[in-house]
């Protein structure tokens, strides 16, 4: 298995670790935001989901050579219809994603591209969306917490 193989592989599995964490929040809990000591700011799981899917499609689009556009400039926050549409837009960013990065070849790991935020090896590169879905995940099952739920919903991708 190639290094880029690998990772799209474990892209896909980090989307549906964090949809899994989506289908375990109750739908009225997916949109809470925490309230946090001062009013500082805070996202809804719904929000940070919407981060990876515009994350992601960035990603594969700069993968495969279109400009690309940072989150948060032009690209306006997805609204989900629900949890399912969001677990649903997610996977599939993932795997649009995947298969930009099971795309590359050895040499594309050394290229530098232009991210909208610096320049970038594209071996740092393909670990972008894995690591922010990671930490999204992570981000998830705290909120999960905050609300009360004590129950660690492994995900089953972690078996």
């Amino acid at each position: 298995m190639t290094v880029p193989a690998y990772i799209a592989r474990q892209t896909e599995r980090m989307a549906d670790s964090l949809a899994h964490f989506v289908a375990t929040t109750p739908e009225d809990r997916l949109v809470w935001h925490p309230a946090i000591e001062g009013g500082a700011p805070t996202r809804s799981i719904l929000e940070q989901v919407s981060e990876c899917v515009v994350v992601n499609r960035m990603l594969a689009a700069l993968i495969r050579g279109a400009a690309a556009t940072p989150p948060g400039s032009d690209t306006p926050p997805i609204k989900f219809a629900n949890g399912q549409d969001a677990q649903e837009q997610l996977v599939a960013s993932a795997r649009e994603l995947a298969a930009a990065i099971s795309a590359m070849t050895s040499s594309d790991l050394t290229k530098v591209y232009e991210h909208p935020r610096a320049k970038m090896s594209g071996e740092n590169l393909i670990m972008m969306g894995l690591r922010n879905m990671a930490y999204h995940a992570g981000q998830a099952n705290f909120i999960q917490i905050l609300y009360g739920d004590t129950e660690f919903h492994v995900p089953p991708t972690w078996r």
